[in-house]
């Protein structure tokens, strides 16, 4: 009898171990979950923020890196190392901004640009829009804002550019 459940235990403990195995090689995927499919988008961009991108690139490229559609999470991070950083985190990372400008020695964000089309007059989008303004504000990034009117000159859009670089260096930290 003793042999019986000693062979038992051994068997019962072979099966828990090839489960766990099993788990650790899957990295822990349960095989039941939907397995997505993607497609590769032709285009990043909408037309108007390629035609802002050509215009800033044509007239500040040489100063600076400009990145599209990047999240506020690779930009800024949470101050707070207590248990709400967690909190913080998913409170920025799903917000994205139209362009990043950064500087060309060490990639750092320098400003923000945001093109504003006829979603940003939506409730919920104004909401938004104030709440990224205030976390970038106070991250120390300026957030241009553009009016999306589908065509830019590069020299007007870069000094649309600077005024909201010296606008925001002249306001209160």
């Amino acid at each position: 009898m003793t042999k019986l459940i000693i062979a038992v235990g051994i068997l019962v403990f072979i099966v828990i171990a090839i489960r766990v195995f099993e788990l650790l090689v899957s990295g822990g995927r349960n095989s039941s979950k939907p397995k997505f499919q993607y497609a590769r988008k032709d285009f990043i961009m909408t037309r108007a923020e390629h035609e802002c991108y050509d215009a800033l690139v044509a007239e500040m490229g040489t100063d600076y890196f400009f990145f599209p559609q990047i999240h506020l999470d690779a930009i800024v991070q949470p101050k707070d190392t207590r248990k709400d950083r967690l909190y913080a985190f998913r409170h920025i990372n799903q917000k994205s901004l139209d362009f990043i400008a950064c500087d060309k020695k060490y990639i750092r964000p320098l400003f923000a640009i945001e093109l504003d089309d006829k979603t940003h007059s939506q409730p919920k989008r104004i909401e938004r829009d104030i709440e990224v303004e205030r976390i970038l504000h106070g991250a120390g990034i300026p957030l241009i804002r553009i009016e999306n009117r589908g065509r830019f000159d590069p020299k007007e859009l870069a000094q649309l550019v600077q005024n909201g670089i010296a606008h925001f260096a002249r306001q209160p930290q």
